[in-house]
Parts: C-alpha cells; sequence; structure tokens
C-alpha cells in the first residue's frame, strides 16, 4: 500500500480561531499540524512589538493554540509546523518551550529556522549592486531606508526539511512562504529532491489549496454559501497526499462546512496571479492542468498539477513607517440625511483649511453608501434615507496634523446641521506603516535551523 501523509490547515492568519486547530489534531488523524499566522501587515505590527522589547515579535496565539493541541500532538504523534515565529522566531520557541515544560511535556524537541531577516545585510547588499528596487514603482530603496521597520526574505522548505531531519516535534519559523510549511513535510516523508519539479509544482497546487484554512471548506464561499452547512462550526481542511504529490482534499470529521469542487475551485483561483507561472520560493507551479473531481462526501481529488525550476529571485517583504492616519466618523439622520452629510463634510473641509492642515491624502466614505465602491458608484441622494454614517481620513506626515481632524469635527454638535451624532470621543492616532516589495537574488539568503529542547 502506497504512503499517504495528512497535513492538516491549521491556522490562515494571525488571530484565527485556534479551535480548528485543536479540534483537527483530536480527531482529524492527521501527521502534521501547518499554521500560517503570517501577512505583510502582520510583519510590520510584529516589527514594532520587538522594537518594543525583544521578548516580542511573534504572534502569540500560537500559545493558545498549544496550550490546547500539545498534549494531543505528543500522545498522537503529530508533528506542528508553524511561521508564528515572525519578527522573533527565537522567542517564539523560547515560550512555546516553557508552556511545554509548564503541561509537564518537557521531552519535546522544538527547532527554529532563521535566515529571512534581511535588515543586517541591507547596506552591504546594495553596495555590492542588489538594488531592492520597489517592484511596483520601480523607486530606489534610498528614498525610505531610514524608515524601515523590516526586511524579510519568503523563504522556502529547505530549514523545515532539515529540522524535521534532525528530530523536531515542533518547527518554528520567521517569514519562510505559505507554501514551504506544507512542502517541508513532504520533502521530508518522501524523500523528494530539492530540484524533483514536477512533484513540488503538484504538491504546491495541494498546499495553495488549504493554506487559507477555511476558504476551502465553504469559508467565504461566493456560490451557494446559503447552503453551506454549521459555518459557526467550521472544520478545517486536510490533504491526504500521495507519493507523486497528488491529493484528496477533506476536512475534520463532525465539523460544518463543505468540501465540493466549488468550494475548492474558489480557493484555488485566489492570489495567484498567472495559474501558469505561480511562483515560490520553492518552484515555479503551473496550475493549468488542474483536475478537480469529487472523491466522495466532502472528499475532492486534486490531480494535474506540475512545476519548473524555482525563480532565481526571492520576494522581500520590506516595511517602513509612513506618517499617521486621523480619522472622525459622524452620523446624520432623517430628513435630509445625506444633503447634512455632505454639508457635514464641508464644513469639515473648510474648519481644517483655516486650520492650516496639510495631509499627503484624504478619504471621505459615506458608510452604506459608497464605504466598498467609493467613486465608482454614484453616491445616492435619497431624502427618506433614514440616517448616514460619514467617515472622514487622511494620511498625513505627523500626529500634529492628523490630531486636527477630531478637533476640527467637534463643533459640527452645535456648528452644523441638525441631527449629527456619533463623533464620541477623541480616537487614538493611528501610525501608518507600508510594504515595499522587491527582490533580492536567491544566493544571498541562507536559513539555519537551532535545536530548542523543551
Amino acid at each position: 500500500m502506497s504512503k499517504t501523509v495528512r497535513l492538516g490547515a491549521g491556522m490562515a492568519f494571525w488571530g484565527d480561531s485556534v479551535r480548528p486547530a485543536i479540534t483537527m489534531v483530536e480527531r482529524g488523524e492527521i501527521d502534521y499540524l501547518c499554521c500560517d499566522h503570517l501577512a505583510e501587515l502582520t510583519m510590520s505590527i510584529l516589527s514594532k512589538q520587538l522594537d518594543r522589547s525583544p521578548e516580542y515579535g511573534y504572534t502569540r496565539d500560537i500559545l493558545d493554540l498549544l496550550r490546547g493541541a500539545l498534549a494531543a500532538c505528543a500522545e498522537k504523534g503529530v508533528k506542528v509546523i508553524t511561521n508564528a515565529g515572525g519578527a522573533n522566531p527565537r522567542a517564539c520557541a523560547a515560550k512555546i518551550a516553557e508552556l511545554a515544560r509548564e503541561l509537564g511535556l518537557p521531552g519535546v524537541r522544538i527547532a527554529v529556522v532563521t535566515g529571512d531577516d534581511l535588515r543586517p545585510q541591507i547596506d552591504d547588499l546594495m553596495a555590492g549592486g542588489v538594488t531592492f528596487a520597489n517592484m511596483d514603482t520601480g523607486a530606489e530603496l534610498a528614498t525610505v531606508r531610514s524608515r524601515l521597520t523590516h526586511a524579510a526574505a519568503y523563504t522556502g522548505c529547505e530549514g523545515i526539511v532539515e529540522a524535521l531531519e534532525g528530530g523536531a516535534d515542533i518547527v518554528v519559523c520567521g517569514r519562510v512562504t505559505d507554501i514551504a510549511l506544507y512542502l517541508g513535510p513532504l520533502r521530508y516523508e518522501f524523500g523528494w529532491r530539492a530540484d524533483d519539479w514536477e512533484r513540488l509544482g503538484m504538491a504546491t497546487a495541494v498546499a495553495h489549496a488549504i493554506e487559507c484554512g477555511g476558504q476551502a471548506t465553504g469559508g467565504l464561499l461566493a456560490g451557494g454559501w446559503w447552503e453551506t452547512p454549521g459555518l459557526e462550526e467550521l472544520g478545517y481542511p486536510i490533504a491526504e497526499v500521495a507519493d507523486d504529490g497528488t491529493a484528496v482534499i477533506t476536512k475534520t470529521p463532525g465539523t460544518g462546512g463543505r468540501v465540493d469542487v466549488a468550494s475548492v475551485s474558489e480557493q484555488m483561483v485566489y492570489e495567484i496571479l498567472d495559474p501558469g507561472e505561480y511562483l515560490t520560493a520553492d518552484v515555479t507551479a503551473d496550475f493549468t492542468g488542474i483536475r478537480l473531481e469529487e472523491a466522495g462526501p466532502d472528499r475532492v481529488r486534486i490531480t494535474g498539477a506540475t512545476g519548473r525550476p524555482a525563480p532565481a529571485t526571492l520576494k522581500v517583504n520590506m516595511g517602513y513607517r509612513n506618517g499617521f492616519i486621523g480619522e472622525v466618523t459622524f452620523t446624520y439622520t432623517w430628513p435630509h440625511a445625506m444633503a447634512k452629510a455632505r454639508r457635514g463634510i464641508e464644513f469639515l473641509e473648510k474648519r481644517l483649511a483655516r486650520a492650516g492642515f496639510t495631509a499627503d491624502d484624504t478619504h471621505v466614505e459615506f458608510i452604506g453608501r459608497t464605504s466598498m465602491w467609493n467613486g465608482r458608484v454614484r453616491v445616492p441622494d435619497d431624502p427618506d434615507l433614514p440616517e448616514v454614517v460619514v467617515r472622514y481620513a487622511a494620511r498625513c506626515a505627523d500626529r500634529t496634523e492628523a490630531g486636527k481632524i477630531f478637533t476640527e469635527s467637534v463643533p459640527l454638535y452645535n456648528n452644523g446641521p441638525a441631527g449629527v451624532g456619533g463623533i464620541g470621543t477623541r480616537p487614538p492616532l493611528k501610525e501608518l506603516f507600508a510594504i515595499w516589495p522587491c527582490l533580492v537574488p536567491r544566493e544571498h539568503v541562507t536559513q539555519s535551523v537551532e535545536m530548542v529542547e523543551a
């Protein structure tokens, strides 16, 4: 009988519910629990936390998950692969080791995979000819260099493979790709070479099918969402992967949601850009030949993907401080709610002008009317509209300018049109972080693996 490896998608983002992962360990008969916690914004937040304290910089929900699942993982032999390490994987691993001791599981072996943080190398690399030019605009990094908060390369699965070969029960990574969390266990279990492009490409399609958790099991389903049972107890996806990289996608038994061609199809076209050239750190995958077939209740077989050599460059997600956001929200009631709302914005903008207000960008939305579509649709002007919620926001260079927005909006309470409410108390100013996407030749990025004994 051919070998099958069961990979469970435990988390899809920082803040995701930990209950589906715990339930999956208890009922899913999985071999690996793969947990993705990171996004571009997440890395900015974690880097900001690390600046405040060397004990922070990782997603602390991994501790909530393992508090509920680690004992069962140890009993069942389930290994955990996670990028919860974020900007500080060593601190994350230390906290997991502390939790393991607290739970009476001192034999747990934890590996830390590093190498994605390029901050110490940036200036040397630039001196050596790496431009780090913005992929979207072509701008030079020098324009934001002094404001950088982090520089994390999207690394592949080689460190995860090494950690598993070293006997790790839990692998804590920084900014590895979402796909690497799944390819690592498969390369280790099946002994695939790093250049086995066909299998890696097929397995990348499988990983992509489940990496976003509940999106593959009926969450966010556009077609027939009203027929999806038990969204409140949505089960997360499991991939039963064969040696050739093909798989059957299913979910935790006894949970809500659905796994069918519709749910898996919608996830397959999510964030892939060119399906014939899906770039990852480990392989360039080709999804154009994918076939999805029903293989039983809540079971979909996925075949037909392939792969080509990995790109010569790795994407780098840099973040930089980009000013502050000031904002205010207020509501006008019937009659003439929309007309009052427009006059309220005019009032605010004139007062801001008198106060010498400057901003890099401003935004006005009428929530429930144009908050999603902005200026792409005509703003309704219904005299019978019972209420309109208005939001005015601006991106400013400093706190002082951003703070003027609330200050100049407060007089609306008794100087503007009648029927206003909801301005409330002064909201905290939000510091804005922007993303600088760029590339680095992959030979400049090397992963390292350290073992930690709980």
